[in-house]
């Protein structure tokens, strides 16, 4: 499995899935390339290099082998990272204007990078849940009480365990990942470690994080797995897939991404996943202030654009169509949909919820 970390520029724009990452054409690339830039800000520069390079390729087609692309690609690096020019060192071109006129060199490489196929994501690797925790240094913490129960992990994390929920975890946690194993629902608020991520096994399912919130329901005797994040960026998957990634070469790991008020439900016995938004979704943003939602004679696409932003959710609906309708209502604290009840109902429109979007229907406003 490839190791994205020790990547160059070369081979970011020679990799299928970071090209549909730059094509902009595949959520689910987008998805696990924001995950994996945010995972390492070292690789930022190299990052952006091959970023500008594949953008300047964008609108050139042609039909050239991989052969060809190769040595077209190590002369273009040498050219970034080794300028012939007749220049003296101190006269030595800034990296971004270098970097455009490779770009405009580039234009033979062509449309073959956005043709191929998804490979794997191959960042992960199969966690041995029977074997990462050794007895002498487990530590099991059950929640037998009536009420809700916290208990702190070695880095810091928490979880607030529901009754008759359980974790064990180990007693530090040491190696390059931190692993925690869930019977039952808890509610985790991880410290932030970019370079340690934060795995919670429960059920067949693999939620991994590097600094967030979120719960997972995960009960013995049921057979879906409920997995909703409240802030930052969570990444889900079955170990199943994990093993049919470590024994067919380049298999495209199945996984799936949640943002802030989202929520997947994985369904055990089909290997299945249903993205959702979460059933009451909470504000996201933390602004100085509580946002303001009264609004007086307000545009309804300014009415959206301050729910998207304090919700993290997005809302679809025409604005050709509804570029006349305005909102005059005093919301405070109501729930985000009893808000978009209130504000279809002035603008006489309706709102469906369809997986983690609002889509609003009008026929517009006078």
């Amino acid at each position: 499995m490839i190791d994205y970390s020790k990547f160059k520029v070369e081979d970011f724009v020679t990799d299928e899935s970071f090209c549909l990452w730059v094509k902009g054409t595949s959520p689910e690339h987008t998805a696990f390339w924001e995950f994996w830039t945010e995972a390492h800000p070292e690789k930022s520069e190299t990052i952006t290099q091959a970023r500008l390079l594949l953008l300047g390729l964008k609108n050139q087609p042609t039909a050239i082998n991989e052969d060809e692309i190769s040595l077209e690609v190590e002369k273009i690096v040498r050219l970034v990272e080794k300028p012939s020019l007749p220049f003296k060192a101190h006269f030595r071109l800034p990296i971004w204007l270098r970097i455009a006129a490779v770009v405009v060199l580039a234009a033979g490489l062509g449309w073959w990078l956005w043709s191929r196929n998804p490979i794997s994501i191959a960042e992960l690797k199969r966690p041995e849940i029977t074997a990462q925790i050794a007895e002498s240094t487990r530590v099991e913490v059950s929640n037998n009480t009536h009420s809700d129960y916290t208990a702190t992990l070695p880095d810091g994390s928490t979880v607030q365990l529901k009754k008759g929920s359980k974790v064990s975890f180990s007693e530090k946690f040491s190696g390059d990942k931190r692993e925690v194993f869930l019977t039952g629902e808890g509610f985790f608020q991880v410290v932030r470690n970019p370079n340690k991520p934060f795995y919670v096994y429960a059920n067949d399912l693999v939620t991994r994080v590097l600094g967030t919130s979120f719960t997972v329901k995960a009960y013995s005797k049921e057979q879906k797995v409920v997995v909703a994040v409240k802030t930052g960026k969570v990444m889900v998957f079955s170990l199943s897939e994990l093993k049919k990634s470590e024994k067919i070469a380049n298999y495209h790991l199945q996984s799936l991404y949640l943002l802030p008020n989202q929520q997947a439900t994985f369904e055990r016995q089909n290997e299945k996943f249903n993205k959702a938004l979460v059933e009451q979704p909470a504000i996201v943003t933390q602004p100085v202030e509580t946002p303001n939602f009264t609004f007086e004679n307000t545009p309804i696409a300014e009415v959206f654009a301050k729910l998207k932003k304090a919700y993290g959710v997005n809302i679809m609906y025409d604005a050709d169509l509804m570029k006349n309708c305005s909102v005059t209502a005093p919301l405070g604290n109501e729930s985000l949909f009893v808000k978009l009840d209130i504000i279809c109902k002035t603008i006489g429109a309706r709102y469906e919820i369809v997986e983690t979007e609002i889509v609003v229907s009008s026929r517009g406003c006078p």
